[in-house]
């Protein structure tokens, strides 16, 4: 049997690999998405779904840029999966509020949300007594000032990640779930295609987007300096009215949905391929979930899980070519890949249809290549 072709295939089936398959396909490439398990099971399904680039930036950089242009997307790209899916994903502009407690520093937050207002973001900083009532009453007397972000937002991960799947298929992508990808064919030093259990797959382009499997193949000549970090989230439901808005503060993140429940999130564990939920991390996230707001004592516990975020060793994404022709990276997203997910998608259909696209050189891999020894 020959073996199975396309003009592009993506290793891994999360939400960065089928947004950018189904970005392709409407661009008239023939796309094939292999995954070793289903797609959305793993980090994609497993995120709390904050989209809130200016809460969590600290600089105005080109991480900062790309992120803050995904969420300008979101809403139109939510439009388009809702339209040819038929899956509402819960996307949610809530809103987000970062609370500091007494005795905390709160510099570098003036400093953040002064340079975000003289780059014409909605950005504020506020006192307990100027925080809108219904949100007041509801926090801690612990609480001291507070940085509001209204532009922030969230959406359902899983729904997500269950769409942008049908998307892909209904564009014509060529899904294999429960392949796993082994290694790549390198012919003439170029990336042809990939080896499976099932056999080979040829493509003319390759996009490894294997999350925090991305470094499957040992036998590359560089480094894919990706490594998993497990995040562990709980989810409540409130006795009383959902939150109105995203809160979070330096030890937690409080995530209201539409029916009620409320996540809270994450760990940051550098425990290797083990998804376990931990007694020891339920209790350090609801005990500081308490101490923001304090009502969350009553919630009744719905349920637990964690996930395999994959990160890069500078915390910022791989993006774009590399030294191996035909071979590409959309991975190392970490805590981000919900909110990077439709500028991921169009950035590299750019670059592997031969459009003009964004910059991606300073998150290429080879940054990583004078700090790193070839494997």
């Amino acid at each position: 049997m020959s073996p199975e072709r396309a003009d592009v295939l993506v290793v891994g089936g999360g939400v960065i690999g089928c947004a950018l398959a189904a970005e392709l396909a409407a661009r008239g490439r023939g796309v094939i998405v292999l995954e070793r398990a289903e797609p959305g099971t793993e980090a994609s399904g497993a995120a709390a779904g904050m989209l809130s680039p200016q809460a969590e930036a600290r600089t105005r950089d080109g991480f900062f840029d790309l992120a803050l242009a995904s969420r300008e997307l979101y809403p139109a790209w939510v439009r388009v999966l809702e339209e040819e899916t038929g899956v509402d994903v819960g996307y949610r502009r809530t809103g987000l509020l970062h609370c500091d407690f007494a005795g905390a520093r709160a510099e570098s937050r003036v400093e953040q949300i002064a340079w975000q207002r003289e780059a014409g973001l909605d950005a504020a900083a506020l006192r307990p007594g100027e925080l809108p009532r219904e949100i007041a009453e509801r926090l801690s007397p612990e609480v001291s000032a507070a940085a509001s972000f209204p532009a922030e937002g969230a959406v359902d991960p899983r729904r997500l990640t269950r769409a942008v799947w049908l998307l892909a298929e209904r564009r014509g992508v060529r899904v294999r779930t429960g392949v796993e990808a082994l290694g790549f064919r390198i012919e003439g030093g170029a990336c042809r295609g990939v080896e499976t259990r099932a056999g080979t797959v040829l493509a003319n382009a390759v996009v490894d987007a294997a999350g925090a499997w991305a470094a499957f193949d040992s036998s590359l000549p560089l480094s894919v300096p990706v490594a998993p970090v497990r995040g562990q989230i709980v989810e409540l439901r409130l006795a009383g009215a959902p939150l109105p808005t995203i809160l979070s503060s330096d030890d937690v993140y409080l995530v209201p949905r539409a029916d009620g429940t409320l996540l809270l999130g994450s760990t940051v564990e550098h425990v290797g391929f083990r998804k376990e939920v931990t007694a020891a991390a339920v209790e350090r996230l609801i005990a500081a979930a308490v101490r923001l707001c304090p009502e969350i004592a009553s919630a009744r516990f719905v349920t637990a899980w964690s996930g395999l975020r994959p990160a890069t060793p500078d915390g910022l994404p791989i993006l774009g070519a590399c030294r191996v022709p035909g071979l590409f990276f959309a991975g190392g997203h970490f805590r981000n890949g919900i909110l990077l997910a439709p500028v991921t998608a169009v950035a590299l259909a750019d670059l592997l249809t031969g459009g003009a696209g964004k910059d991606l050189a300073s998150f290429s891999i080879e940054r990583f290549a004078e700090v790193l020894q070839p494997h």
